[in-house]
């Protein structure tokens, strides 16, 4: 594969603290949803595999432009290798919940024509600068359909 035009940073301390808290809450509200039996498993999670966890998911976040292509890795069990032709990114939404926010993070929904879902083709999580990687991707796909590049495989 050809050298990547960018490798966008990734504030992964922020992150890992993102996935632990967004995890950990996730259970305990499921948790006490069961009448307070998962509040148990909710604290034993959080007391030693989430930390885990959370470190391992941080750190295998990798997003990297090419010249018509960007491709996404994340995922622990469950991994995920992406490569989103730019041609076929239609927008790219920064979103913030209030979690995020706490955190510092900003999450970049990256958007696709002919998906065939409703919700992103990936989310890039804690990017050093969001706006700026926003623009970074626009203006490579707005190049690709300037220049009348065709995206290989």
């Amino acid at each position: 594969m050809a050298e990547p035009i960018q490798v966008f940073q990734i504030q992964r301390a922020a992150v890992q603290r993102y996935f632990y808290w967004s995890s950990t809450l996730m259970l305990s509200i499921i948790g006490i949803c069961m009448w307070g039996v998962g509040i148990v498993i909710a604290i034993i999670y959080a007391l030693t595999f989430a930390h885990w966890l959370s470190r391992k998911q941080a750190g295998v976040l990798d997003y990297r432009l090419y010249e018509t292509n960007l491709f996404v890795h994340q995922g622990v069990f469950f991994i995920k290798r992406k490569t989103i032709p730019l041609d076929r990114v239609t927008d790219i939404v920064l979103a913030q919940g209030p979690l995020l926010r706490h955190f510092g993070l900003w999450r970049l929904d990256i958007q696709t024509a002919g998906s065939g879902q409703q919700r992103a083709e990936a989310y890039l999580y804690g990017l050093e600068d969001p706006e700026q990687a926003k623009e970074i991707i626009l203006n490579a796909r707005d190049a690709i359909s300037v220049n009348g590049k065709n995206p290989g495989f």
